[in-house]
């Protein structure tokens, strides 16, 4: 059985090749979206291997995409789809992006599909990181992180969830094609597996709106406007992406809490230019200077008594080299003088 493990570039925009609807990868189905590539690696996969396996961003577990939800059906209704694996946040150095696992399987032995819900079962790990950009303050120094992984006992109870189609209330849920079909072909294991509602307490909404301005006046203290080329060139562009989804959300949020009158703060923390190479970071904030600017301060004076330090060793070898010139009259400084 060939079998492909694949981790793709997230939300990937491409283009169609030429002839994309007759190609035996695309001819099954409808063409993915030339916004979003995730599902054009998953055909391509499937054409080639019996197996396939995919590290994927939860959006494409449910989709507001017409192109993507044909696929879905598709690959639902003919028997694809072995499991979904809901993954916690923050298994990642680079993006604390959530994510899942999707199996895919042309040879099942069942019409089941196990639907498992990891988000919660997973262990902390330190990792260290040297730093990627800037000078040697930044590239010279080592950043410790803490992610969620899997241990080995964790990974053995899903694969055995997979083998056996369990089910276990809040962890996992063997469901049918038609239990799919019934949900609109949402993939989302929390829609599926059955959990235990306890009762909670909750705050007043003044409190919760109280916290939530704080979080966002802090991300609106420093604001950046960057060239849209400059943040690709730099590898930020997925990150950027997602600031201005967090932007997007948040005046979805407001407008659509507005009849609550929760007077919630609107995100102003980015901001994408046309001016060619330009990058600015300003403090948006009158009373208080971010701690992220104060860092970055912090960072170039570093930097700058770095570059002083380089800057008089070559201006100390200049002086040698030009003073014994001067003294055998090989440079002549002499210069007329005029009278005033």
């Amino acid at each position: 059985m060939k079998t492909v493990i694949s981790n793709p570039p997230f939300n990937l925009k491409w283009e169609y090749p030429v002839f994309a609807q007759v190609q035996n990868r695309f001819n099954k189905t409808v063409l993915p979206p030339e916004s979003n590539a995730n599902y054009a690696f998953i055909l391509t996969a499937l054409e080639n291997n019996d197996k396939a396996i995919f590290i994927l961003p939860n959006g494409v577990l449910t989709t507001n995409n017409n192109q993507e939800k044909t696929i879905i059906k598709y690959i639902v209704d003919n028997n694809l789809l072995e499991a979904v694996i809901l993954n916690p946040d923050k298994m990642f150095e680079a993006t604390n992006i959530p994510t899942c696992i999707m199996i895919f399987n042309k040879n099942k032995d069942t019409a089941k599909i196990e639907m498992i819900n990891m988000s919660n079962k997973c262990d902390k790990e330190i990792r260290e990181q040297r730093g990627q950009f800037g000078g040697k303050s930044h590239t010279s120094r080592v950043y410790k992180k803490e992610i969620n992984v899997f241990n080995d006992e964790q990974i053995d109870y899903v694969i055995n969830a997979i083998k056996e189609h369990k089910e276990e209330k809040e962890f996992c849920k063997s469901v049918s094609i038609e239990d799919i079909k019934e949900q609109n072909y949402v993939l989302s294991p929390s829609r599926y597996i059955e959990q235990e509602f306890q009762e909670n307490k909750t705050r007043e909404y003044e409190d919760i709106i109280k916290d939530l301005n704080r979080v966002i006046r802090k991300k609106n203290n420093l604001k950046l406007i960057i060239n849209d080329k400059v943040a690709n060139s730099l590898g930020l562009k997925s990150t950027i992406d997602l600031m201005l989804e967090s932007s997007k959300n948040n005046k979805s949020i407001i407008e659509n809490l507005s009849f609550l009158n929760l007077d919630i703060l609107e995100e102003n923390f980015i901001t994408i230019s046309k001016r060619q190479n330009e990058i600015q970071l300003i403090n948006n904030d009158k009373e208080n200077i971010s701690e992220v600017l104060i860092f970055a301060l912090q960072s170039w004076v570093q930097f700058i008594h770095y570059l002083n330090n380089e800057e008089n060793i070559y201006l100390a070898e200049l002086r040698d080299k030009l003073l014994p010139d001067l003294m055998s009259g090989k440079i002549n400084l002499e210069r007329d003088v005029k009278d005033e």
